[in-house]
């Protein structure tokens, strides 16, 4: 009897995971292995006043009624049900079977055992939806599932592959991290015009070539000598900066150069000339001073 209310007593304490089983098993098998002992002495078969007191009557077990196996005890998220000999079967693996009924746990623990086996089920049983579904809008804008999926294989290192398979507010976070870019990406679009976009994508091209391209010191000072010996002719007592403090933008103009330089090499330029304009005059006299033959088509390439 005593063991009976032992064991009632630390189950209604305990708490069962689907992923942590094994900590179930062991926590009931532990209460099970357990003696039977309050700590008490038994005093029952001791005279009194020389009369041997009598044996007190033993207690018949009473075993709580249990329901048959194909009892429903709950569904599934699909509608199945959740027959009782699953919820048996279960605490018999997790328990190396020391508890083997259901009816046996208090109804709090026997609510724990369902969620259990409603969590493995829908595991066992999930589906993932298409990569091309569409999981959130921005504005308007959908997000497909398949960016999700890689967002989140790019974040996990390939350890998370499928945005269905999180919680609902892994979900959300990942989404957000999604709108980000397209919320800034429509408030540069509403607040820049066409020129200025050019120059950003072009600035922003500029600087990732410069990321290919190396300058040696010897370019640099070579420039800084060919711009003081300009400065010089120009101004004789002109004050020239220190070659260190024109360092950066030395390098850029160098860089600036190469990049224009590398883009230039291979470009093919045609320009067609009316000699039936006026202007084309100036063109044809300043050519011809570089003894330049002129065509009515010319074609220049550097």
């Amino acid at each position: 009897m005593k063991k009976t209310f032992l064991l009632t007593g630390f189950i209604v304490t305990l708490t069962i995971n689907p992923l942590f089983s094994d900590v179930l098993g062991n926590s009931l098998n532990n209460m099970l292995k357990q003696k039977d002992s309050s700590g008490m002495v038994n005093l029952s078969g001791i005279s009194v006043g020389g009369k041997k007191r009598p044996q007190t009557q033993r207690i018949k077990r009473i075993l709580p009624k249990t329901r048959p196996v194909t009892t429903v005890i709950g569904h599934y998220d699909d509608g199945k049900p959740v027959l009782k000999k699953e919820a048996n079967a279960y605490l018999k693996k997790v328990t190396k079977g020391k508890i083997k009924d259901l009816d046996f746990l208090p109804k709090k623990q026997r609510l724990i055992v369902l969620k259990d086996l409603q969590k493995m089920y829908a595991i066992k049983h999930f589906k993932s939806r298409v990569s091309t579904a569409v999981i959130a809008t921005v504005n308007g804008n959908p997000i497909i599932k398949r960016k999700a999926d890689n967002y989140l294989k790019s974040v996990t290192h390939g350890k998370v592959k499928d945005f269905d398979r999180l919680p609902n507010k892994q979900r959300l976070l990942v989404v957000q991290d999604l709108a980000k870019p397209m919320v800034l990406k429509e408030a540069i679009e509403n607040s820049i015009n066409e020129e200025e976009k050019e120059e950003i994508f072009k600035q922003m091209w500029i600087e990732k070539k410069k990321q290919t391209i190396t300058v040696s010191s010897e370019e640099m000072l070579a420039l800084y000598e060919l711009k003081k010996q300009k400065a010089l002719a120009a101004n004789p007592q002109a004050v020239i900066p220190h070659y260190m403090s024109l360092g950066d933008r030395l390098k850029n103009e160098i860089l600036e150069q190469k990049i224009m330089g590398n883009m230039m090499k291979d470009v093919n330029i045609t320009v067609n000339y009316d000699l039936n304009d006026t202007n084309d005059t100036i063109v044809t006299h300043e050519l011809n001073r570089s003894s330049v033959k002129l065509d009515k088509m010319t074609k220049i390439k550097e």
